[in-house]
């Protein structure tokens, strides 16, 4: 058996956050923001993470940036900050070269970078987010990424440590005979990210395949992956990582640059087309 049920959101676990704030992780949340961000007049926005881990390390920075651009674009910047509040030490912390490159964009724009400032809760009537140490900061709009967690059904059956599956981070497998777990439930030490469940299913179902004809299973997961991150201004930039069991990660930097954004939508294509068997032409 296979177990990959994906990370759940929890918003309802930072007090504050449903009534005064916009998560933007699911697709009614996304679309949802789009809306408010239509019509925001300008003002002080804070984009905030309220744990790690959570899906695509990068998403929040590219956030900041997008919205910083599209303040601009309108002609708000003029009433208008944008800050990023991270529960990371940085913004993209296995790989130096890309948080460097986050932070000069950040710089370039005057967005403001608070690493290490978990969203604790959202005070609604007086328009603060307060971070863990208890800072509080003023907000206009905050769009926000909800606490991650495995489903309620995997923790209710006893799988869960931590808020996540346990597998050998080689093999995918579980604490129980014949389980594997792939993707965001499980807690391999790599990001929360497609193409990394892509890579550890492969090893699971390679695994499987050679105990079904007798044989002894040898697959192996190394880890490897590739993260894209938009810096606005039709540039992207591509970095490559690895996680490899018993040793610190490693990550480099190409880009940003148009030609990256070429190759995440060559990358997009073939995705869709592998796992839904369907065309992308994009949005």
């Amino acid at each position: 058996m296979v177990v990959a049920l994906g990370a759940a959101l929890f918003p309802q676990a930072t007090p504050g956050l449903l009534e005064g704030g916009h998560e933007f992780y699911t697709n009614a949340g996304a679309f949802a923001a789009r809306e408010v961000l239509e019509t925001f007049a300008g003002g002080n926005v804070v984009i905030g993470v309220a744990s790690a881990p959570y899906k695509c390390v990068p998403a929040p920075s590219e956030t900041a940036m997008l919205v910083h651009d599209l303040l601009k674009e309108r002609g708000l910047l003029d009433r208008s900050t944008v800050t990023l509040l991270l529960p990371l030490p940085r913004p993209v912390p296995p790989a130096p070269d890309a948080s460097a490159a986050i932070l000069a964009a950040f710089a370039e724009r005057g967005i403001a970078f608070r690493p290490d400032s978990p969203v604790a809760s959202l005070d609604p009537e007086r328009k603060v987010v307060v971070v863990g140490d208890g800072e509080e900061i003023p907000y206009d709009l905050f769009l926000g990424v909800p606490v991650h967690a495995a489903p309620a059904v995997l923790q209710d059956a006893g799988m869960c440590v931590d808020g996540y599956v346990p597998v050998d981070p080689l093999t995918m497998e579980t604490q129980f005979p014949g389980v594997y777990a792939v993707g965001d439930v499980a807690a391999t030490g790599t990001p929360k990210a497609g193409v990394f469940s892509e890579g550890q299913a492969i090893v699971a179902a390679q695994r499987i395949i050679a105990t079904l004809r007798g044989e002894e299973p040898s697959a192996e997961y190394d880890g490897r992956g590739t993260c894209y991150v938009e810096f606005g201004h039709d540039e992207v930039a591509r970095i490559d990582i690895r996680f490899a069991a018993g040793e610190p990660p490693t990550g480099s930097l190409v880009g940003p640059s148009p030609e990256v954004t070429q190759d995440k939508a060559e990358f997009g294509r073939s995705r869709v087309k592998r796992w839904f068997g369907r065309d992308w032409t994009g949005v």
